[in-house]
């Protein structure tokens, strides 16, 4: 308050002051709250925005307050002078002031700040948000912050596209909303191990592994016990990108079963064979093991492994890189490895067994495609031997060339010729 006006006021504040603890006015010209940028105006014009000053005029801090007004609108609540509280426990006290007395308790700077045309509330209470984990399955639940909505499943998230809400029969006007960093970091997929089915209906059963759901077949689904675990129903969308996904690299599995007593290891979508020597040697017995379908397992396993692939044996004493071309593993030099820009690929490590089979294959599959550096020719394997391609057997509808593999010349030219 302006220092004039202040003391012609000091008297009349205390003392409604006092009343408006028992019962706050209601005027035309009263308000009730005010934003803290509007009550840093207020302090800027007090008190040059200074909420610890004390110049020994009597009134105190950024907005100051007399001690008799501090005591009687509960302010010592806080601390003993006005300069001595915070800066928003002065201002918690100004708008029990402002409730009581309006603008006019400052009677120059409240108007200029515009403290009767403000209603904001400076520090409004945190909405009480419902622990997700705590929510049933299949709750639908959304941030404040955004529109996305995510269908809970086994404590994870799972995004709902717009375009599962009719076909799988989600009710929008369900929605939960929970705290925004809780939903943001909500797993985007369920634990491993969890059972699925699309929720717009179908037969199909999936078991989910590090994200990607991997289809049970019909003998699986009660000799592997997946009919006893709780079937989980999860957006459409969602599955269909699930399973086209593949279980990470390195990850360690077997047949959920327990009739086949092998072990593999996942590489780009092919499940890798682990010899009993290597299952300690190579410290595959530490790795988690999960138990997937055997028909899903049998057909990673028949599945040649990615073309391009950079490997190693996992065992360490063989330091040799390979890059894989249709199922043989290709020796590079350090010059191959960088030259044909091998190093800027994931080196993945494996079962050194695996390894030595797929370097004793003396020719890649039928239809793999080859190019080696000098030359712009792409070779085709047929049968063993090489056949150069043409320009018009590649683009749309045909060939492409992201499927060549490139491999050192000396490979290329021990193939003989068709």
């Amino acid at each position: 308050m302006s220092s004039a006006a202040r003391k012609k006021s000091a008297l009349a504040i205390t003392a409604t002051a006092l009343i408006a603890l028992a019962a706050p006015l209601a005027t035309g010209t009263t308000a009730s709250a005010a934003s803290v940028s509007t009550w840093d105006k207020v302090a800027q014009c007090e008190a040059s925005g200074n909420w610890q000053i004390n110049t020994g005029n009597g009134y105190y801090g950024g907005l100051q307050i007399s001690m008799s007004t501090w005591r009687a609108f509960g302010g010592t609540q806080y601390a003993t002078y006005p300069h001595q509280a915070t800066k928003q426990q002065q201002i918690l006290t100004g708008e029990k002031i402002l409730a009581g007395q309006g603008q006019g308790a400052w009677p120059s700077c409240g108007a200029a700040a515009g403290l009767g045309a403000d209603h904001a509330d400076p520090y409004p209470t945190a909405p009480s948000y419902p622990n997700p984990s705590s929510l049933p399955a299949g709750t639908l639940v959304k941030s404040p912050n955004g529109p996305e909505v995510k269908v809970m499943i086994s404590g994870a998230g799972i995004p709902v596209a717009a375009s599962d809400v009719a076909p799988d029969h989600y009710d929008l006007s369900k929605i939960v909303l929970i705290d925004n960093a809780a939903f943001n970091g909500l797993p985007s997929a369920p634990p491993a191990g969890t059972v699925v089915h699309d929720q717009a209906g179908g037969n199909a059963r999936y078991v989910v592994v590090d994200g990607a759901a991997l289809q049970i077949g019909a003998a699986d689904w009660t000799a592997a016990g997946y009919n006893i675990r709780p079937d989980m129903g999860v957006p459409t969308a969602w599955l269909q990108g699930a399973a086209q996904r593949t279980v990470s690299n390195g990850r360690v599995v077997m047949n959920q079963t327990g009739a086949d007593n092998n072990r593999y290891v996942m590489v780009n979508g092919t499940a890798l064979h682990i010899s009993a020597a290597e299952w300690t040697a190579n410290g595959y017995d530490q790795r988690s093991l999960m138990g997937v379908p055997g028909s899903w397992l049998a057909s990673a396993v028949s599945q040649q492994i990615e073309n391009g692939t950079i490997v190693k044996d996992a065992s360490g004493q063989d330091p040799t890189v390979f890059v894989m071309a249709g199922g043989t593993a290709v020796s590079l030099t350090y010059a191959d490895f960088t030259g044909l820009g091998y190093d800027k690929r994931p080196l993945e490590s494996v079962p050194g067994e695996w390894l030595t089979a797929a370097k004793a294959k003396t020719a890649p599959a039928d239809h793999t495609m080859l190019l080696s550096p000098g030359s712009n020719t792409v070779w085709e394997v047929v049968a063993g031997k090489k056949r150069a391609m043409t320009a018009d057997e590649f683009g749309a509808g045909k060939r492409s060339f992201d499927d060549v593999v490139s491999v050192p010349a000396a490979f290329t030219n021990a193939l003989p010729t068709v």
